[in-house]
C-alpha cells in the first residue's frame, strides 16, 4: 500500500492569485439617458381613457333607456288587453240590453208601463201652413248645401 508523506498535507495550500482586471467605467451604449415622456402624451392618454369611459357610459345609458321603454311597452300592452276585454264585455252587454223584447219586459215589469189604451191615444193635426214651412226649410238647407258643394267643387 502506498502511503503519502505527511509533510505534503501539513503545509498550507495557497492558491495562486488571479489577476483581475479592474472594472473600467465605460459608458454603455445601450444605457443612455432616456428622454422623459412629454407631458402632452400623458394628457393624450388621459383624454383617450376619458373618451372611452364616456362612450361606455353612453352605451350603458342607452341600454338602460331601451329597457325602460320596453317595460313601458309591456305595461301599455297589458292595459290595452284589459281595455279590449272591457270593450268586448260592453258590446255584449249593449247587445243584450238593446234587445226589444228585453226592453219591453223591463218596461212592463220594473217600470209598470204598458201599451196605451184607445182612450189614451190623441191624434194631433197640424195646419197646412206649418207643414209647408217645414218642407220649405228642408229644401233651403238642401239648396245651400248644393251651392256650397258646387263652390267647393270649383275650387278643387
Amino acid at each position: 500500500m502506498l502511503v503519502a508523506q505527511r509533510q505534503q498535507y501539513e503545509e498550507p495550500y495557497y492558491p495562486q492569485p488571479v489577476e483581475r482586471e479592474e472594472a473600467k467605467l465605460e459608458p454603455n451604449p445601450r444605457v443612455l439617458a432616456k428622454p422623459k415622456k412629454k407631458p402632452h402624451k400623458k394628457v393624450l392618454h388621459l383624454a383617450i381613457v376619458l373618451v372611452g369611459f364616456a362612450l361606455c357610459s353612453y352605451t350603458v345609458g342607452r341600454f338602460a333607456m331601451i329597457a325602460e321603454k320596453q317595460q313601458e311597452i309591456l305595461a301599455l300592452e297589458q292595459a290595452l288587453e284589459k281595455q279590449q276585454t272591457i270593450q268586448e264585455y260592453m258590446k255584449l252587454e249593449l247587445a243584450a240590453r238593446g234587445d226589444l223584447n228585453r226592453i219591453e219586459e223591463f218596461a212592463k215589469n220594473d217600470l209598470g208601463m204598458d201599451y196605451p189604451n184607445k182612450e189614451q191615444v190623441l191624434f194631433v193635426e197640424l195646419p197646412e201652413r206649418v207643414v209647408k214651412e217645414i218642407a220649405d226649410t228642408s229644401t233651403e238647407a238642401e239648396s245651400k248645401d248644393s251651392i256650397w258643394s258646387k263652390i267647393v267643387g270649383l275650387l278643387d
